[in-house]
C-alpha cells in the first residue's frame, strides 16, 4: 500500500493543465511536497497518509500566483486616496517608506502574506525598493518565509529621480545595488520556496546606464528581473526628454526585453510595442486594481493575449489597492476588459484563472514546477468551498470562483505540500485578532491612525 504525506479525497479537481483536465470525484496524493497521485477516486482504492482532508463538496484548484506586491504598503491602506500616481507617492508612500522600521516591515509583511494565503495565493512576489536600510530586506524575506508562502523577493533599485522627488535615501549607484543583491542571494539561498530577483524600480527613477548595468549582471548570473513599465505617461515623457525615444524602444535597443523580464502594469502600450514585447518573450504582470485606483488607465490585455503574450496577475501594494486579495483582482481583471471592449467575450473566467495560475508560474520561470495540478509538480493547492451565500448555487465552478467568490470560500491553502491555512487558522501560529491589535498599536505610535 502506497504511503503519502497528505491525501485530499473526494474533490472536484480543476487541474488547469494544457488539456483542461477536470476530475469530478478525484484524489490527490502528496509526497515530499510533490503531487505523486492525481486520479479519479475509486471505492477499492486504499493508501496510507499522515494527513487526510475530506474535500467532499469542494473544488481543488492550483494555488494563485501574485506576481507584484509591495509588502510594506500593507500599513498604508487608504492613505493618499483619490490622487494620481506621483501625488499619491509624494503624499503617503514616500514619507512612510523612508522611515519604515524593522517592526513595521515585519507587521506589514505578515499582513500581506496572511491576506494572500487567505485568498488562495500560494506564491507572492514582493517588489522591494525601500533600500535605505539593507536589513529591511532581510526582515521582509524572513517574515515571508515564516508564513509558509512561496516567495519571490525582487530587490530593485533607483539611481535617479530628482525630477520626481524620489527621496535621496532611495537613490544609489547600480553597483551598490548589485552588491546587495549578491548579499541576499548568498544569505538566502534560492530553492523551491524562495527566489531572489532584481531590476530597476521605475523608468523615471532609473538611468539608461543603470538599466544596462543591471541587465549585464542579470544575464551573467542568470538572475531574473522586473520593472514598472509604462504605468503612466511619465515613463515615456522622461525617456523622450533624456534619450529621444519611448521607454519600450529604449529597452529594446539595449537588449533589456527578454524572456527573463517581467514587465509590470504596461498600461500605455501601443500595438507596435505589444508586438515587440511578444516577440521578445516578455511576460506582463497585470495589476487592474491599482491602475484603476490611481487613474492610470487600463492595460490592453486582450490585445496582448491576441499577440500570444504571457499574462500574469498582481494585486500591487495595498496602498494602491487597499487589499492583497487575489480573488478581488481576478474579478476586476475579468470585468473591466469586457466593459472597455464592449464585448462580454473579451475576457473569460477561464482566461483569468489561467493568468492567476499558469500565467503567473510562467512569468516567474516556474511553469515546470507550479501553476497547474499535475503529477510531478509541487503541491500548491487550494480547496474552494462554495458553501457560502455569496457563491451559491454553483453552475460553473470556474465562473463562480472568478465572479462570485471571496476569501471566505477558501477553505484550505496548501504550499509545497504543507497546509499553511485551513478554515480560518494559519499553521505558522499567527492569530489574526492578535495581529490586528499589534498593527493598530503600531499605527497609533507613529501617528498614522487617529
Amino acid at each position: 500500500m502506497k504511503a503519502y504525506d497528505l491525501v485530499i479525497e473526494n474533490a472536484a479537481i480543476y487541474t488547469m493543465d494544457a488539456n483542461k483536465t477536470m476530475i469530478e470525484n478525484g484524489i490527490i496524493g502528496v509526497k515530499d511536497g510533490t503531487i505523486s497521485l492525481l486520479e479519479k477516486q475509486s471505492e477499492d482504492f486504499g493508501c496510507q497518509a499522515e494527513k487526510r482532508i475530506d474535500a467532499r463538496g469542494m473544488t481543488a484548484f492550483p494555488g494563485f500566483v501574485n506576481t507584484h506586491v509591495h509588502c510594506f504598503q500593507s500599513l498604508l491602506k487608504g492613505l493618499g486616496a483619490d490622487r494620481p500616481l506621483i501625488s499619491w507617492l509624494n503624499s503617503s508612500v514616500q514619507p512612510f517608506g523612508v522611515r519604515v522600521t524593522h517592526r513595521q516591515q515585519e507587521l506589514a509583511a505578515l499582513l500581506a502574506c496572511l491576506e494572500a494565503l487567505k485568498s488562495g495565493c500560494t506564491t507572492l512576489c514582493d517588489f522591494f525598493y525601500t533600500n535605505q536600510d539593507p536589513e529591511l530586506a532581510d526582515v521582509c524575506v524572513e517574515t515571508m518565509k515564516r508564513t509558509g508562502i512561496r516567495c519571490v523577493f525582487m530587490r530593485t533599485f533607483q539611481d535617479y529621480g530628482e525630477e520626481y522627488n524620489v527621496p535621496d535615501c532611495y537613490v544609489e549607484p547600480v553597483e551598490k545595488a548589485i552588491e546587495d543583491v549578491e548579499r541576499l542571494r548568498k544569505k538566502f539561498r534560492s530553492d523551491d520556496m524562495l527566489s531572489i530577483w532584481t531590476g530597476p524600480d521605475v523608468t523615471w527613477a532609473t538611468t539608461k546606464k543603470g538599466c544596462e548595468a543591471i541587465l549585464e549582471y542579470c544575464l551573467d548570473r542568470k538572475v531574473r528581473y522586473t520593472m514598472h513599465l509604462n504605468e503612466t505617461q511619465e515613463d515615456n515623457e522622461m525617456c523622450l526628454r533624456h534619450y529621444g525615444k519611448n521607454i519600450v524602444d529604449l529597452l529594446d535597443e539595449i537588449g533589456f526585453l527578454t524572456d527573463q523580464f517581467l514587465a509590470v502594469h504596461c498600461v500605455n502600450l501601443t500595438q507596435n510595442e505589444i508586438k515587440t514585447l511578444a516577440e521578445r518573450g516578455v511576460s506582463i504582470s497585470h495589476n487592474p486594481a491599482a491602475n484603476l485606483y490611481l487613474g492610470s488607465g487600463i492595460a490592453p490585455i486582450p490585445a496582448c493575449l491576441q499577440a500570444d503574450m504571457n499574462i500574469s496577475l498582481g494585486t500591487d501594494g495595498a496602498a494602491s489597492n487597499n487589499t492583497t486579495d487575489m480573488l478581488d483582482t481576478m474579478r476586476l481583471a475579468a470585468l473591466i476588459h469586457k466593459g472597455v471592449c464592449r464585448d462580454a467575450t473579451a475576457m473569460s473566467a477561464e482566461k483569468v484563472v489561467r493568468m492567476a495560475t499558469k500565467g503567473g508560474a510562467k512569468a516567474l520561470g516556474m511553469e515546470k514546477t507550479i501553476g497547474t495540478l499535475e503529477v510531478g509538480k509541487k503541491a500548491d493547492i487550494i480547496l474552494f468551498d462554495p458553501g457560502r451565500i455569496r457563491s451559491v448555487p454553483v453552475h460553473d465552478p470556474i465562473a463562480t470562483l472568478v465572479y462570485s467568490a471571496s476569501a471566505e470560500n477558501i477553505h484550505t491553502t496548501i504550499v509545497n505540500g504543507e497546509v499553511v491555512y485551513c478554515n480560518g487558522v494559519f499553521s505558522c501560529g499567527i492569530d489574526e485578532v492578535q495581529l490586528y491589535h499589534q498593527v493598530m498599536s503600531e499605527m497609533r505610535n507613529i501617528g498614522l491612525h487617529d
